[in-house]
C-alpha cells in the first residue's frame, strides 16, 4: 500500500505540478480577497445582492452606486439574488433540517422548489454553500476553482504544453461569463471541459467492447451540467459535447465506432439518471407551469452594441453604466470574449496538429454568432436543432463561444511554443527566413481580422457613443472607457504580433503571449469588482416585526423586500420572481390585478400604472380586499409612500402602520382570510403550514390557502383522504365529525422512478470506471 500511495503520487505530480494547483485554487481567492476580508477591512466591500437590491436593509440607495466604479459587481441578472441566493438558500436550509427540498410555501401561495430548477435544489454540495453569510461568493469561488481543475484535466488529455494547459485552465476560470454573470447562467460552466474530458477518455480507451466501460467522467461532466440549476446553458453546452462525440466518433476505426457510441450513450444515460429526481420533478411540474416565451420560437437579434462589448467589454462603462436608454445590450449580454484571445484563436486555426478539431471549434462558433445575428441561412439551420429556437440563444450561447475560442487559443499557443523548442536549435539564415514566414503569415492574418472586427464594432457603437458622450457617472468619463478599451485591447494585441514577427523576441514568443492574454483576463474579469460597495446593514427590527405579526399569513411588497427573498427570511410572500411559474397562479393574478401584469416578475411595481404610481399602489390603497382574500395580511411599501384612498376609508378598511424605518412603512391589513379557513363549528389549532388539529362538532370543508398541485397529499389521523380544488388555486379537503390530526406533504408525482434511476445511475457510475481506462489526467499527443 505505501508503494502503491507513493507511486500515484509521483504520477499526479508529474501531470499536476504543485505549483500550478496552488495557481488553480488560490487565484479565484486572491481576485475575491478584498471582498472575503470586507466585514474585516474599514467600510466593508461587498457584491451580495442583499445589499445591492436592498432587500429588507435598514437603508436604500441607487442600486447602481455606491462603488469604486457605479454598475453591478459581477453579476447582470437580479436573479442573482432573488433566484440564486434567495431560493437556493431555502434548498440548503431544507437539506440541512432533513428535508427534501421539493416545495417553496414562501413566494406566490406556494410553488415547487426543486421544479422550478434554477434553485439547484440537487445541485449537490454545491448549493449547501448557500446556506452560508455569503454564501453567493463562495459558490462562485468553488465554482472558479473546479471549472480550472477540469480544464486543466482536458488540457492535458488534449496533450498541450504544460503552459499551456495551465494558461487554458485559468482563462475557463476567469471567462466573461463568469464575470458577468455569476448567477445561474454561470454554474453549468464548470462541468464543460469535465464533458468534454469524458468524450477523450472514451476515445483514448473504446478500441473495443472492453472500452465501453469508462463512461464514468462523461457520466460526471453531463450530469454536473444538468443538476447544476440553468438547464438552458446546460442544454447548449450540450450541443458542443455532442459536436465534440461526433467528430471522435468520426475519428475512430471502423471497428471501434460501435463501441464508442455505446459509451457514449451509457455515459449519458447514467448522467441522467444522476439527476433523476430533480428531473422528475421539473417533468411533473411543467404540465402545470407558465413558461412565458419558452412556449414558441424565440428568436431574438442580438443588439449591434452588443458586438463592440464582446470584443472590449467595457467599451460603454461597467454593467448597466449609461442612460436607461443603453439598457437593453447588457440585458442581452451573458459574457464577452475580449481582444487578444480571439487574435490567438484565429492564430490557432494554423496548426496542423488535431486539425479536424480546430475546423470543428472554429465552424461552431461561426454558427453560434450567426444565430445570435439571427443571419439567414444559419439561423434558420440552427433552428432546426430539436429545443434550439425554445431558449434566448443570443445571451446563453456565450459560454459556448468562450470555450470554442480558449480551445482555439489554447492549440494556438501550443504551436508556439512547439515551435519555438524546435527552433532554438535550428541554424543557418535560411532557415530562420523560413520559420519568420511560416509564423509571420498567420500572425498578420489574425491581426487583419482583428482589425477589421474592431473597425465594425466601432462603426456599430456609434449609437451607444452618441447616448454616452454627454453622460458621466462616477470617477471616470465615458470617452475613456471607449478609447480606453479599444487602445488596452490594441495595444495587447499589438505586443503579440511583435513577439510573432521581430526576430529579436523569438525567444520569449510564448512568454509574451500567454502574459498578454492571462493580463487581459484577470483585467476584464476584475473591472465589476471595483463596483462593490458597502454592506447596508439587514433591518432586523423590520424582519423581526413580520415574523412577531404575519403568524401563516402572506405578505405583499412594493420594493422594500425584492420577490423571493421572503424565503430567505422565512416569510411567505406574493411576489415572485422566475420562469416557470404554476399557470393557475399566473391566471388569478391576471383576473385579480388585470392582463398587463408582469408574470415574471410579479414585484408590485412594474409595470408602472398610467399615472406613474406602483402596479400595486392603488389596489393596496383602494383595494386591500383584493389582496386579503389571497391571505396577504402585512405590506412593505417604500417609506412615506403614498396610498391612495386610505385616508377617505372608513376605520375598519384602513392599514394600521406597525413599524416604519428609513427606508421602509410596514402595515396591516385589516382582515386577511385566514391561512386554514374552516366553518364556525370547527375549532382549528394550527401547529405549522402543513399540520392542524381540528375539533369539528358536524363534518365540514377545511380551506388551505397553499397552491394546490398534483403531488400534495393529506392524512387525516393517520389515513390518506383526497386533496381537491378550491377557486381552482387552493386546497380543499372534508374534515370528520370530532378530532382530527391532519397532515399534508408535498412529493412530485413518479418519484419512485426517480429515486430508482437515481440507484440505477450510482450502479451505473461504479461500474463506468473501466480498469483500462487512463488517467484523466495522463496526457497523451493526439
Amino acid at each position: 500500500m505505501p508503494a502503491f500511495s507513493f507511486f500515484a503520487r509521483h504520477r499526479f505530480c508529474a501531470h499536476w505540478p504543485v505549483w500550478h494547483v496552488v495557481v488553480l485554487v488560490l487565484l479565484p481567492v486572491l481576485v475575491h480577497l478584498p471582498e472575503l476580508l470586507g466585514p474585516a477591512l474599514w467600510g466593508g466591500t461587498t457584491s451580495d445582492p442583499i445589499s445591492v437590491l436592498s432587500a429588507g436593509t435598514q437603508t436604500r440607495r441607487n442600486w447602481l452606486e455606491g462603488g469604486l466604479l457605479p454598475g453591478l459587481p459581477g453579476w447582470v441578472d437580479g436573479c442573482a439574488g432573488v433566484i440564486v441566493q434567495a431560493l437556493g438558500h431555502l434548498a440548503a436550509a431544507d437539506w440541512r433540517h432533513g428535508i427534501l427540498p421539493w416545495w417553496n410555501p414562501y413566494s406566490g401561495v406556494g410553488m415547487p422548489l426543486a421544479g422550478e430548477y434554477q434553485p439547484g435544489a440537487f445541485f449537490l454540495p454545491f448549493v449547501l454553500l448557500l446556506g452560508l453569510p455569503g454564501g453567493l461568493l463562495f459558490l462562485k469561488i468553488a465554482l472558479q476553482v473546479l471549472a480550472g481543475f477540469c480544464m486543466y484535466a482536458l488540457l492535458r488529455r488534449l496533450g498541450m504544453d504544460a503552459r499551456v494547459v495551465l494558461v487554458g485552465a485559468v482563462l475557463w476560470a476567469f471567462n466573461g461569463t463568469f464575470a458577468w454573470a455569476s448567477d445561474g447562467p454561470s454554474q453549468p460552466l464548470a462541468f464543460l471541459p469535465l464533458a468534454l474530458l469524458g468524450v477523450e477518455v472514451l476515445r483514448g480507451t473504446a478500441r473495443g467492447w472492453a472500452g465501453v466501460r469508462n463512461w464514468s467522467v462523461l457520466a460526471l461532466g453531463l450530469g454536473g451540467m444538468v443538476l447544476s440549476s440553468f438547464p438552458e446553458t446546460a442544454f447548449l453546452q450540450g450541443t458542443l459535447v455532442l459536436c465534440w462525440a461526433l467528430l471522435r466518433l468520426a475519428q475512430q476505426p471502423v471497428g471501434a465506432r460501435a463501441p464508442f457510441v455505446a459509451a457514449i450513450a451509457v455515459g449519458g444515460s447514467t448522467a441522467l439518471l444522476l439527476a433523476a429526481p430533480q428531473l422528475v420533478a421539473f417533468a411533473t411540474y411543467l404540465p402545470h407551469a407558465w413558461v412565458g416565451d419558452h412556449t414558441a420560437g424565440i428568436s431574438i437579434t442580438q443588439p449591434i452594441t452588443c458586438w463592440a462589448m464582446a470584443l472590449f467589454p467595457y467599451i460603454n462603462g461597467p454593467i448597466f453604466y449609461g442612460p436607461a436608454s443603453r439598457y437593453e445590450a447588457w440585458w442581452s449580454v451573458g459574457g464577452y470574449w475580449g481582444a487578444v484571445l480571439p487574435f490567438l484563436a484565429v492564430l490557432g486555426l494554423w496548426g496542423r496538429r488535431d486539425r479536424a478539431a480546430r475546423i470543428m471549434l472554429a465552424a461552431y462558433f461561426v454558427a453560434c454568432v450567426g444565430k445570435q445575428a439571427n443571419l439567414p441561412g444559419i439561423a434558420p439551420f440552427m433552428d432546426m436543432i430539436p429545443g434550439i429556437a425554445r431558449t434566448f440563444f443570443h445571451r446563453f450561447c456565450y459560454p459556448m463561444e468562450e470555450m470554442a475560442l480558449i480551445l482555439l487559443a489554447a492549440f494556438g499557443l501550443d504551436d508556439v511554443c512547439r515551435n519555438t523548442a524546435v527552433r532554438a536549435g535550428a541554424e543557418g539564415a535560411k532557415q530562420h527566413a523560413k520559420n519568420w514566414l511560416a509564423t509571420a503569415w498567420p500572425a498578420l492574418c489574425a491581426g487583419g481580422v482583428l482589425l477589421l472586427a474592431t473597425s465594425a464594432v466601432w462603426h456599430w457603437n456609434a449609437p451607444a457613443r452618441a447616448d454616452l458622450w454627454a453622460f458621466t457617472q462616477g470617477p471616470v468619463s465615458s470617452c475613456f472607457y471607449a478609447f480606453g478599451s479599444v487602445l488596452a485591447g490594441g495595444a495587447l494585441v499589438a505586443l503579440c504580433l511583435g513577439a510573432l514577427l521581430l526576430p529579436v523576441l523569438a525567444r520569449w514568443r510564448g512568454t509574451v503571449l500567454v502574459s498578454a492574454v492571462v493580463a487581459e483576463a484577470l483585467f476584464l474579469f476584475c473591472v465589476p469588482l471595483l463596483s462593490t460597495r458597502s454592506v447596508l446593514p439587514v433591518d432586523t427590527t423590520l424582519i423581526n416585526t413580520m415574523k412577531a405579526q404575519i403568524g401563516l399569513n402572506r405578505f405583499v411588497s412594493l420594493g422594500g423586500l425584492a420577490p423571493n427573498y421572503g424565503a430567505y427570511f422565512g416569510l411567505a410572500s406574493i411576489n415572485h420572481n422566475g420562469v416557470p411559474m404554476p399557470a393557475a397562479w399566473i391566471a388569478r393574478l391576471q383576473q385579480d390585478f388585470g392582463a398587463n401584469l408582469n408574470p415574471v416578475t410579479f414585484d408590485g411595481i412594474t409595470p408602472n400604472t398610467p399615472n406613474g404610481h406602483f402596479f400595486l399602489q392603488d389596489v393596496l390603497g383602494q383595494r386591500p380586499e383584493v389582496l386579503e382574500h389571497l391571505g396577504v395580511a402585512l405590506a412593505v411599501v417604500p417609506h412615506g409612500m403614498e396610498l391612495p384612498g386610505q385616508q377617505e376609508a372608513p376605520a375598519e378598511k384602513r392599514l394600521q402602520l406597525l413599524y416604519s424605518s428609513a427606508a421602509n412603512d410596514l402595515y396591516r391589513l385589516p382582515h386577511p382570510t385566514p391561512y386554514f379557513e374552516a366553518p364556525e363549528t370547527c375549532e382549528i389549532q394550527p401547529l405549522s403550514r402543513t399540520e392542524l388539529r381540528t375539533n369539528c362538532r358536524t363534518p365540514a370543508t377545511l380551506i388551505r390557502h397553499e397552491l394546490m398541485l398534483p403531488g400534495w397529499h393529506v392524512r387525516i389521523n393517520g389515513q390518506e383522504a383526497a386533496v381537491g380544488y378550491e377557486e381552482d388555486l387552493f386546497q380543499r379537503i372534508a374534515l370528520p365529525n370530532g378530532q382530527a390530526n391532519i397532515r399534508f406533504f408535498f412529493t412530485p408525482p413518479g418519484m419512485a422512478w426517480g429515486w430508482a434511476g437515481l440507484v440505477l445511475g450510482l450502479a451505473l457510475l461504479g461500474l463506468g470506471r473501466g480498469r483500462n481506462a487512463e488517467k484523466p489526467w495522463a496526457a497523451q499527443a493526439k
